[in-house]
């Protein structure tokens, strides 16, 4: 395919990787710390590299990047309003086929997710994106869309002794411990989904002898550097293993006996491993209560006055998980994910949804009748 994948966030790489190898397209970097040497850890990707730009300000000179290279198809992982992509990315009849693939599913309370609807091409991993933005009351306007599964899950199968060679650095690849415990929080949104803040230092100084604990954390909390680097000192002299400013997921979480997170989109991916998950939920009691979410009916959830109590709840529910919530998680991945698909498959729809010429509102700039609703832009 004629086509380049866009990434200017750690986390997109993960995302777009596996498209970048389906598809046979490179991926487009500005050159700055931590981003490249990312995007090498991934293989079957071709990094193409601009360099000496600083983020986000460079955003506008990728767009000209992107339009000197002129791709016919353009893979992003952001999701820009349609003037921001045409202002980017189009002005012209012939401006790329953009294709929006989500960095993960959520259901965190933001309407964040309805732009999705209003994008050029949508990848959805499954039905439940699809109802989500009929909840949202924007599913018609959905132009062209693609339903992926998890082809992330996949990939990384494919790759999965390349990708345990990359934990050896981080002291990851030695003897088992007899529990190894992934901890994913999410990142500090406006709502207050994450409970790194809280949970963090008793979940380290709680930790029983024997036991390991992964602390894989959403590279935007990196937003908050100087307290991650403080909050580091307490792993000192224990099995905790703080996983900072990196965009792998699964090599992580096929380490793990058991799952805990709060709303970060890592636990969708655990849902078919079959191992027990706990659910930290940082928002319980408030307005924000993401209680009746369809993902904390799939493990034990731990309100936020019972962090110190992490272990304590992890051994009392660990015999009975998997009957208690089994068959739950395997419905909401089924749910969240439609039936594996494989890259050549995918690649052939791409190229059918991406055939035709760019939707018009990516080359002109049409005003709308006096007195009429304001667009998705």
């Amino acid at each position: 395919m004629d086509g380049l994948a866009l990434a200017w966030e750690l986390h997109h790489i993960e995302h777009l990787a596996p498209w970048c190898e389906a598809l046979g397209i490179p991926l487009l970097l500005p050159e700055v710390p931590d981003l490249v040497p990312a995007a090498v850890a991934y293989p079957g990707v071709r990094v193409d590299r601009v360099a000496g730009w600083a983020m986000p300000e460079a955003i506008g000179r990728l767009g000209a990047a992107v339009r000197q290279r002129a791709p016919r198809v353009l893979l992003y992982s952001d999701l820009f309003g349609r003037s921001a992509l045409r202002a980017l990315f189009g002005g012209q009849r012939d401006a790329p086929r953009v294709v929006y693939v989500p960095h993960g599913f959520s259901e965190k309370r933001q309407d964040w997710a309805r732009a999705t609807a209003f994008q050029d091409v949508a990848v959805l991993y499954g039905q439940h994106a699809f109802d989500q933005l009929v909840a949202l009351g924007v599913a018609g306007y959905l132009h062209h869309f693609v339903l992926s599964g998890n082809l992330r899950r996949a990939y990384h199968e494919r790759h999965a002794a390349w990708f345990r060679a990359r934990l050896e650095p981080l002291g990851l690849t030695g003897p088992p411990a007899d529990r190894t415990l992934v901890y994913a929080p999410t990142w500090q949104d406006a709502i207050g989904s994450s409970s790194f803040f809280r949970a963090f230092a008793a979940f380290v100084t709680a930790l029983p002898a024997g036991w390991r604990l992964v602390v894989k954390l959403h590279p935007h909390l990196e937003h908050f550097a100087s307290t991650l680097d403080e909050l580091a000192t307490l792993t000192r002299g224990r099995d905790v293993h703080l996983v900072r400013a990196s965009p792998l997921t699964y090599p992580f979480l096929d380490l793990a006996d058991a799952y805990v997170g709060d709303m970060s989109s890592l636990a969708y991916d655990y849902l078919a491993s079959g191992r027990p998950m706990f659910f930290t939920n940082a928002t319980a009691g408030t307005p924000t209560d993401a209680a009746p979410s369809r993902l904390f009916a799939c493990g034990t959830v731990v309100a936020p006055e019972r962090f110190e109590d992490l272990y304590r709840i992890v051994d009392a529910a660990w015999a009975s998980d998997a009957g208690r919530f089994g068959e739950a998680r395997v419905a909401l991945d089924r749910y969240t994910h439609a039936p594996q698909r494989s890259g050549a498959d995918l690649a052939d729809e791409m190229a059918f949804v991406t055939a035709g010429a760019p939707p018009s509102w990516m080359y002109a700039k049409l005003e709308p009748p006096p007195g009429a609703t304001p667009g998705p832009d």
